[in-house]
């Protein structure tokens, strides 16, 4: 793999909730130039920036896409995971491009996608997989020219604590209530969209060392490893109120919840709001990161964040805008 500096990035999915965090945090590091990459369907606008490109691929196919990616060093895919193909399309390009060094795939994950139970309850963490055996292939097949890093943040925090995948509701000004997994004391790692967007930057800006410590390797990050019981104290503290609080067994609505997304006689709607609270749970159960050898904070130089900080943050945000943070974005 070359010793020189990454300085070529390609993103795509710049418009996405985590996809406009990570623009903002690339085109704040000088020695980066950044291209978006679009379909020419696309609606999206961007600022105004030196260090940023724009380009629009007339068809998302290998031959387009490999010239698209020719003389990048390395590619973000920051688009949902639901279109296999066009996850595994890309990351082919990047291979085919002959200068793409690092791939960075779709992960960021709630869990581990390697986690047999996770790919059990939810369909969507085998595609994950999928991309990562592929890029795992390819590095292999390019003598480690091509390589990758994949990021697995937990949920995202300020994405989910204001539009109810937390199972938080502090929106609601006449009834903040809180729906709690068991006794709600599994501690588990959640992360800004920032601290993600941080650890993105330090993986191609850490310099020779920290490009070949994380060559090919899940990295996992997070801004705190909390309990739902002690987010839900400092939601109280902040504002001031008590929430209504429901407690409920957490196999017994993993259960239950399965069912529901399994079930074809149902809405998609409903299957899809019964798939996000597997999610949700497999995160509160499976989410602790602290205790995985994967864990890189260290690694990466980054410092957690504050709890009750980011909960003030977010809440004052989510009052000044007058909205949530957006619609589901990954999972």
């Amino acid at each position: 793999m070359s010793n020189n500096p990454i300085q070529k990035v390609t993103l795509v999915g710049a418009s996405g909730n985590l996809g406009r965090i990570l623009l903002t945090h690339l085109l704040r590091t000088p020695s980066l130039q950044i291209t978006i990459l679009q379909r020419p369907s696309s609606k999206s606008s961007y600022p105004s920036h030196p260090n940023l490109t724009v380009h629009t691929v007339e068809s998302w196919t290998l031959p387009s896409l490999t010239t698209a990616l020719h003389n990048q060093d390395a590619v973000i895919a920051a688009f949902p995971l639901h279109h296999l193909p066009s996850h595994l399309v890309l990351a082919e390009a990047a291979y085919a491009s002959q200068t793409v060094r690092r791939f960075i795939p779709a992960d960021f994950g709630s869990v581990d996608s390697r986690s047999g139970r996770a790919r059990e309850l939810v369909p969507l963490f085998g595609k994950k997989v999928a991309v990562r055996e592929l890029l795992e292939k390819l590095s292999g097949d390019s003598g480690g020219r091509f390589t990758w890093t994949s990021l697995v943040n937990g949920h995202f925090f300020d994405w989910g604590l204001t539009n109810g995948f937390l199972h938080f509701w502090p929106l609601d000004k006449t009834r903040p209530r809180a729906h709690i997994l068991g006794r709600g004391e599994e501690r588990s790692s959640l992360a800004t969209l920032g601290q993600v967007a941080r650890a993105v930057v330090r993986v191609l800006t850490g310099g020779e060392e920290i490009m070949e410590k994380t060559r090919n390797r899940v990295l996992m990050v997070q801004s705190f490893c909390v309990s739902q019981n002690e987010v839900l104290g400092v939601l109280e503290g902040v504002m001031g109120k008590k929430f209504e609080v429901e407690r409920v067994d957490v196999e017994g609505y993993i259960r239950e919840r399965k069912r529901v997304a399994d079930d074809e006689g149902r809405d998609e709607k409903e299957r899809g709001e019964a798939v996000e609270d597997l999610v949700f749970a497999l995160g509160v159960v499976e989410g602790d990161w602290t205790k995985r050898e994967e864990f890189s904070m260290e690694l990466l130089g980054l410092e957690e964040e504050d709890l009750e900080t980011v909960v003030r943050r977010v809440l004052e945000g989510s009052e000044q805008e007058g909205k949530v943070l957006g619609d589901k974005f990954m999972i």
